[in-house]
């Protein structure tokens, strides 16, 4: 095999240096005569095609030095069944920006980045290098997508977090990107007036997914605070509402909306419009993308907030999160 003969004309060979005892072991180690040695990869450039062998290396009784050298004994190519996956970089299929943490609150924090292939796509993270949670996003609902916002949950505030994003494609090349940090906020207070911790409650809706305000889906994650929870109607379409009491009447300055969204492109918010308690309406106002919340000027007193979807890209049309400020918090449309 022509292969096999450009292996063994190589002349793998492998050398060991034999250092002195760590001391403390009461006795040490003495290495066999037949000491032999499995690679079960071997990772070899031919003429700029990657090929893959395992290789048993026998060491070598004409070295009597104090360096063991191995030689090759036996060899052939992995079999497709045994090959491991591809490992790449993942900044070769990020499209723009690289991953980003954001919407960073005290619990939790999202990452986002978009893909220029599918991949089903986790992120790691955790309070030290060795991290120990794991997050998906949504979305992919068991399959590969090119928008990813995996939501990070269970975080402690005013800590830093060690995460890494990894994901893999349909030839099953895996991605990997570098290692990385990131802050949790100090803070626990929700300025949020249309909060559930601040008191608002759901007081209409066109519909719940499951039926129930409180249920998976519901109206209340709307405005629960998490971007991890997204209210979904029920097949609403562009007749999708949803409309929030607070507990008083407050100047509302700004109002923030993040659409959800599904992976066969359905579900998405374009445009909509805020009516207040009067019935003064504000809008439309358009939602560029689903990736992250938007902020719009409202500058009304209220003590109500309705919003009506105006135009959708249809089905369970809702959204991730609804928020109203008191005073213009001067945020970036990815503060939430």
């Amino acid at each position: 095999m022509a292969n096999k003969k450009i292996l063994k004309n190589s002349a793998l060979l492998m050398s060991i240096l034999l250092v002195t005892p760590i001391i403390g072991i009461a006795d040490p180690v003495t290495l066999s005569e037949d000491l032999q040695l499995h690679i079960p990869v071997i990772h070899y450039q031919n003429q700029g095609r990657t090929e893959y062998f395992w290789a048993d290396l026998e060491r070598d009784p004409s070295n009597t030095t104090s360096t063991l050298t191995f030689k090759l004994k036996k060899y052939d190519v992995l079999a497709d069944t045994e090959l491991p996956p591809a490992l790449f970089k993942l900044k070769t299929v990020t499209d723009g920006a690289a991953p980003e943490i954001v919407d960073i609150k005290n619990s939790e924090a999202r990452l986002t980045f978009v893909s220029t292939i599918p991949l089903a796509c986790a992120v790691i993270y955790g309070k030290t290098p060795k991290f120990g949670q794991i997050s998906t996003d949504s979305n992919m609902n068991g399959g590969a997508i090119i928008n990813h916002n995996p939501i990070l949950n269970s975080l402690e505030a005013d800590t830093v977090y060690h995460y890494r994003v990894q994901g893999s494609d349909a030839e099953g090349k895996i991605y990997w990107g570098p290692h990385s940090t990131f802050k949790t906020t100090g803070s626990t207070a929700d300025n949020n007036l249309l909060s559930l911790d601040n008191g608002a409650r759901i007081s209409a809706v066109s519909s719940n997914f499951n039926g129930a305000n409180d249920g998976e889906f519901g109206a209340n994650s709307a405005i629960d605070g998490s971007n991890s929870t997204a209210w979904s109607s029920a097949g609403d379409g562009n007749d999708a509402f949803i409309e929030i009491t607070l507990a008083e009447s407050k100047k509302i300055a700004t109002i923030m909306v993040r659409s959800r969204s599904m992976t066969d492109g359905s579900a998405k918010i374009s445009t909509f419009t805020i009516t207040t308690d009067n019935g003064e309406v504000a809008g439309p106002f358009t939602l560029p993308n689903t990736t992250q919340g938007h902020q719009f000027p409202l500058n009304r007193t209220t003590k109500s907030v309705r919003l009506d979807v105006v135009t959708s890209t249809g089905g369970n049309t809702g959204v991730v999160e609804i928020v109203a400020y008191e005073n213009d918090p001067s945020l970036t449309s990815n503060d939430m």
